[in-house]
């Protein structure tokens, strides 16, 4: 009984020192992973949205007509005191694991631009979404996600159709292109009813 007591006792120690340790460890890295996000973000909101804007987090929740794409954080594009467009964080189903993505959105209904933040899908296939190396178009240069640029949130975002889809990756061209057209279409009515004036 006494080696058992004496078993329990040591294990105990080792585990407050280690989750003292831990503790510790995250205390101190804590503000700078924080730190290391905002700035990636930030990096992020401007290549979605290039120029010399301002970027604010609007404490807005606006909702997806689609219960499977979900819309998380809004951010007003500013051009000195105008509102000029919006970014928006969605999250579409892919093949392997949600794909998180940034999609800025014109207020004339055009798209400034995608950006995946988050993507799980198959190296080699649906990983090339957010590859800048691999083009869907190669004479002109063209990656999957710069077809996006300029796109009309009314035109249909379809591969195969208006889209260039990634071969061999059917399943994550059609969850981009259905997240993109989505916050497309939820940021322009936005904009219609007069959010952002």
């Amino acid at each position: 009984m006494n080696k058992i007591m004496k078993l329990t006792l040591v294990l105990g120690l080792i585990g407050a020192i280690s989750g003292g340790t831990l503790a510790g460890v995250y205390k101190f890295t804590a503000p700078v992973i924080k730190a290391q996000d905002a700035k990636e973000l930030q990096a992020g909101l401007s290549e979605v949205f290039p120029g010399n804007y301002e970027f604010k987090k609007l404490e807005i929740k606006l909702k997806s007509p689609d219960p499977a794409i979900q819309i998380g954080d809004v951010y007003a594009v500013k051009s000195g005191k105008n509102v000029i467009g919006a970014i928006l964080k969605v999250s579409s189903p892919g093949d392997q694991a949600p794909i998180v993505m940034l999609v800025g959105v014109k207020k004339d209904g055009r798209i400034s631009g995608v950006k995946i933040l988050q993507s799980l899908e198959t190296p080699g296939l649906g990983a090339n979404a957010s590859n800048p190396h691999y083009y869907v178009n190669k004479e002109k240069k063209i990656t999957f996600l710069d077809q996006f640029k300029n796109k009309k949130v009314t035109d249909p975002f379809v591969p195969k159709k208006d889209v260039i889809a990634i071969t061999g990756a059917t399943i994550t061209s059609t969850a981009v292109s259905k997240g993109v057209k989505i916050a497309g279409e939820v940021a322009y009515s936005y904009f219609k009813k007069g959010g952002g004036s």
